[in-house]
């Protein structure tokens, strides 16, 4: 096959893909790198690579969502009332509504605030934070104890779900940059005081070996927090904190990294200083 017709058919894939309501908002980078690895597994064949393309996105993507897209207005909604009534709880309570349709933010939810206060202890107040592949972790922001000053940079591959972001944070109060990216096509070594990568690493890891690490290097953050799952969506442990574990501190110790090791709930930390 020649690279203009490769090229034809992975259009071709793109197409299929934005008719679809699931992941029609998901960034072009994301779809064309999973269509070109699909196409070649496919042997060509579009209807094939079309299923293999969303099959991928659901490990990456889709997976941490419901079935339909979430009702992103209403939730914005319920946090514009509890903001305009000036009630804190009410806030959270609505923060923590919306958190919960993302499969990730959900799972910490029980252990939010011991969360932030170990991840963020001992560090010095930060002026600028990133969060990548950020999901709705953002929302989570009232309960990490951020300096007013502090900068909240956020990215995901969703843009439907990185507005609903912007607008919670906007609502929050909170000052902030987010946008849409993907941390395998798009730079990331933007300036922060601390970079977040909340449960990314293994999606990472399913569409390009090694670079998870890759992407740790890159971060220009003197500290960078990273975390693993240590249950499997269908809540199975699988020696997966054992495995993720050696293999992360062993490559650390390679480079040299100072990390602190953390286990909150179902999940793995590394507080990492490079």
């Amino acid at each position: 096959m020649t690279q203009s017709a490769a090229n034809d058919r992975v259009g071709e894939i793109e197409q299929a893909i934005v008719k679809s309501r699931r992941y029609q908002t998901v960034a072009p980078a994301t779809v064309r790198r999973l269509a070109r690895a699909a196409l070649v597994a496919a042997r060509g064949d579009v209807p094939d690579a079309v299923k293999r393309t969303k099959r991928g996105l659901h490990e990456i993507y889709g997976a941490f969502l419901p079935p339909k897209p979430p009702n992103y207005s209403a939730l914005l909604k319920q946090v514009d009332s509890a903001v305009d009534a000036g009630d804190d709880e009410a806030v959270q309570e609505a923060l923590r509504r919306a958190m919960s349709v993302h499969l990730s933010t959900r799972e910490r939810l029980p252990h939010l605030a011991e969360f932030y206060r170990e991840v963020f202890r001992d560090l010095p107040e930060p002026n600028t934070v990133r969060d990548l592949a950020c999901g709705l972790n953002p929302l989570a922001a009232p309960w990490m104890g951020l300096p007013e000053r502090a900068v909240y940079v956020a990215s995901d591959i969703d843009a439907r779900l990185i507005g609903f972001v912007g607008s919670v944070l906007t609502r929050l109060g909170v000052d902030h940059r987010v946008g849409v990216a993907d941390i395998l096509e798009d730079r990331v070594d933007e300036p922060t005081d601390v970079t977040l990568l909340l449960k990314t690493l293994p999606c990472l890891e399913t569409q390009r070996r090694g670079s998870g690490w890759e992407a740790i290097d890159l971060v220009n953050s003197p500290i960078i927090v990273v975390t693993f799952p240590t249950r499997s969506l269908g809540q199975r442990s699988k020696g997966m904190f054992q495995n993720y574990s050696q293999g992360f501190e062993s490559q650390a110790r390679e480079r040299s990294y100072g990390f602190r090791q953390l286990e909150i709930g179902n999940e793995l930390v590394y507080v990492i200083q490079k």
